[in-house]
């Protein structure tokens, strides 16, 4: 009998977890905020975000079922409608702070956005937000910068995991707390995505 009531106590606390974090969501909105609605639901319900310290975020407004074209070429298939997505990856490599990296520039090889949640980072670029000192402090506390080493080094260390999963949020572009995730090892657009009943 103990165990039975300390089992339901448990599902109802679970509840009450994703009622509270849900409620935090944003509804409306573009980027900014599916990114936000999606690091909210990450960092209170995925596995991944208790055993790492370091995510790489991307952005999809206008994405499709990537299909081989007459010529072998990977290309970009019929667009999903009323939908954007955001994936949230272990970031596996450094970053490359070359001698133009300043604060103030925009459109460099560093991202450019970042949210610290739980002592743990997130991380993204924005071509419209220009790189600062404090996001540069940042990177330095999570050592995440490399040394281009005067322009020896093009491309950071980094590690390949093939089996590494990350998760994607596809969100309704109109109601952006209607939304469905998918934990998957493969690339957005390599395969078919969850169905979502938005209004267009």
């Amino acid at each position: 009998m103990k165990l039975y009531f300390f089992v339901v106590f448990v599902f109802l606390v679970f509840l009450v977890g994703c009622s509270a974090f849900k409620h935090g969501m944003t509804q409306s909105g573009n980027r900014d905020e599916a990114i936000q609605n999606a690091i909210l639901d990450f960092s209170s319900t995925s596995s991944l975000y208790r055993k790492d310290s370091v995510f790489s975020v991307s952005f999809y407004d206008t994405m499709g079922r990537m299909v081989l074209d007459e010529n072998h070429e990977w290309i970009l298939g019929e667009p999903y409608e009323g939908v954007v997505a955001v994936s949230i990856i272990v970031a596996n490599s450094r970053l490359l702070l070359t001698s133009d990296t300043k604060a103030g520039s925009k459109g460099g090889k560093l991202p450019t956005r970042f949210v610290e949640k739980g002592g743990k980072l997130f991380f993204w670029w924005d071509d419209e937000h220009a790189l600062t000192e404090e996001t540069l402090v940042v990177y330095k506390k999570y050592n995440l910068l490399q040394d281009d080493e005067g322009g020896l080094v093009t491309i950071p260390d980094f590690t390949i995991d093939d089996a590494q999963k990350g998760v994607h949020y596809y969100f309704c572009k109109k109601d952006l707390s209607r939304y469905k995730k998918v934990i998957t090892n493969k690339g957005i657009g390599y395969y078919d995505p969850p169905k979502l009943k938005c209004s267009h």
